[in-house]
């Protein structure tokens, strides 16, 4: 025989429990995806201006070989060689942290680090050749193109929820309607004092 008070006192014990882990599960999870929001957001951030700065920089080269010393149209577009370095430096400077902030287990995210080297590795050939831009800017844009569903697929990963809080949320629903159901069977069918 069971006492309405002692079922009531652990059923309430059990709801605190659960409660409590969800809130503790909710709050990680809240933090978690702010943090993984500002990586994307910084992951855009460094992607734009390695994009940015490797078009300029091919655009740049491209021009200081079109226009010589020797060029009647000296200083007509020029960028200065100042600037080019200035641009270059960004470059590296962009992809080392687009390098730092990918998971080099992911496969996406090794072919995202492998189609920007693709794009660089192009320009340095234009660069020796002393050929135009065209081939660089092709790899600057697939890897532009390769880089929208990558960003869009970790943007589900923070709608979605890492899979400790997904667990943790379906397992408390299960268990609150476990508890719900033998609640209700104890009181249906339970002697009580």
């Amino acid at each position: 025989m069971f006492s309405i008070v002692a079922m009531a006192t652990v059923t309430a014990s059990l709801i605190t429990a659960i409660i409590s882990f969800v809130n503790l599960t909710l709050t990680k999870e809240q933090k978690i995806s702010e943090f993984r929001q500002a990586w994307i957001d910084a992951l855009r951030e460094d992607l734009s201006i390695f994009f940015a700065c490797a078009r300029a920089f091919a655009r740049a080269t491209e021009e200081q070989f079109i226009f010589t010393e020797e060029s009647e149209n000296k200083n007509k577009f020029k960028i200065s060689p100042e600037k080019i370095s200035e641009i270059r430096y960004q470059v590296a400077e962009v992809y080392s942290r687009i390098q730092l902030r990918l998971n080099s287990e992911d496969i996406e995210h090794n072919e995202l680090i492998r189609l920007l080297g693709v794009a660089i590795q192009k320009q340095n050939a234009a660069l020796a050749e002393k050929s135009d831009s065209t081939e660089t800017m092709k790899a600057i844009q697939i890897a532009t193109e390769y880089s929208r569903p990558l960003l869009k697929m970790e943007w589900n990963r923070v709608k979605k929820g890492e899979p400790a809080f997904r667990n943790a949320k379906n397992g408390a629903l299960a268990l609150i309607g476990l508890l719900c159901l033998a609640l209700a069977y104890f009181i249906v069918f339970g002697n009580f004092k």
